[in-house]
């Protein structure tokens, strides 16, 4: 097998391809690790709101989220509608945020080497960042988020500031990026030699996590997870391999709906699906930001107890699952399913995953914007 290192995936990875001119078969291996889940164990339960966004330098937030999420599950704790939506809108800012240095910073380069466009991901991403800081404080790896609610209290002021940045953020997205047409003269020029039928995958799709804006259609009872060939660990669902992230949360959409028809699971749908699902994201918060009532408590105290938690959220990437057991105050054992898994799992060729069902058959100078086009993350890979 020829073996091709993959870099800018928020680390790497190597793909070992069998085929000389078209790929017959691929592994995927992730070679390093970190080992967060052992370093959890014997700590009190709140030391993991601090280390387990230090998971991935680009979706902190997710890990920050469904950490509180699953020690409220654990404690049955309550969070107000304002903490809520607070906690909405900072995730969503980072799903934007990943999705536009994705496509301009890791995707792009593949068949445009033009540096100018990566100035894009920049002028957006910068702006994403200080209406992040507005309600959670430092970023990135902030702790504003905690079992009850969140540690913030703003002002009027404050919400009319971040509603400014949040249409001034709009503006620039659709203006530069694509609009709700779908119209994005960026994303005609990446396909000008990019046959946009390639890369179609298994037309399997999971949405674990939850919210006003993403809807679950599958139950955290059947996913599990395997020893890969690597460091890594494989991703099911129902012992099948299965994709996750904006285009399985995207797909009935009517607009993406339309595009599935055309292309199926290709490149270009998913691409298009994740660029679009960051604009109708940003118009969500600012529809979430009129829901605020700042007379709501931010954090509603819990009664701890030992026990087990599990929740799922919707990171840039897919869905992402936590779990945790607490004995006594300190964790017990601690779990983490990232989306990665589940899309570039190193599976077997009768349950290939996405990743290498879409990989098959296509020409090997193909494989490097097909293998990126599901964003990959190595870091939260080999958690």
């Amino acid at each position: 097998m020829k073996k091709k290192i993959i870099s800018k995936i928020e680390g790497e990875a190597t793909l070992k391809i069998k085929g000389e001119k078209e790929v017959e078969w691929a592994e995927i291996e992730f070679w390093q690790y970190r080992g967060v889940e052992e370093y959890l164990k014997g700590r009190p339960f709140m030391d993991a709101l601090v280390i387990n966004p230090r998971v991935c330098g680009i979706c902190g937030h997710s890990h920050l989220l469904a950490t509180a999420m699953a020690l409220e599950n654990l404690f049955n704790a309550e969070v107000s509608k304002k903490a809520q939506i607070f906690r909405n809108i900072t995730s969503a800012l980072e799903i934007v945020q990943n999705h536009i240095k994705w496509f301009y910073i890791t995707l792009f380069p593949t068949q445009i080497k033009d540096k100018k466009f990566i100035f894009k991901a920049v002028k957006i991403s910068s702006k994403i960042s200080k209406a992040i800081a507005i309600i959670a404080g430092q970023f990135p790896h902030n702790s504003y988020i905690v079992p009850g609610g969140v540690t913030c209290d703003l002002t009027n002021l404050e919400i009319l500031k971040l509603k400014d940045l949040i249409s001034e953020i709009y503006e620039m997205y659709q203006n530069e990026t694509i609009d709700m047409n779908l119209h994005s003269k960026d994303l005609e020029l990446f396909f000008e030699n990019l046959p946009r039928e390639r890369g179609k995958s298994l037309n399997s799709f999971l949405v674990l996590g939850e919210n006003a804006f993403f809807k679950s259609n599958g139950d955290l009872e059947f996913v599990s997870e395997e020893k890969g060939n690597s460091f890594a660990k494989n991703g099911y669902y129902r012992g099948r391999c299965v994709e996750v992230g904006p285009l399985a949360r995207m797909k009935n959409d009517e607009k993406i709906e339309k595009i599935y028809k055309k292309y199926e699971d290709s490149i270009y749908t998913r691409i298009i699906a994740r660029l679009y699902e960051g604009l109708k994201l940003l118009r969500y918060i600012l529809e979430e930001i009129e829901k605020i009532d700042l007379c709501e408590p931010s954090f509603i105290k819990f009664k701890e107890k030992s026990g087990k938690g599990v929740s799922a959220v919707e990171a840039p990437r897919g869905s992402l699952i936590h779990k945790v057991e607490v004995q006594n105050g300190k964790i017990s054992n601690y779990e983490i399913i990232v989306p990665t898994q589940f899309n570039l799992a190193s599976s077997t060729p009768s349950n290939p995953s996405p990743a290498q069902k879409a990989l098959i058959g296509e020409k090997i100078e193909y494989v490097e914007p097909i293998f990126k086009c599901f964003d990959i993350c190595a870091v939260c890979m080999t958690h």
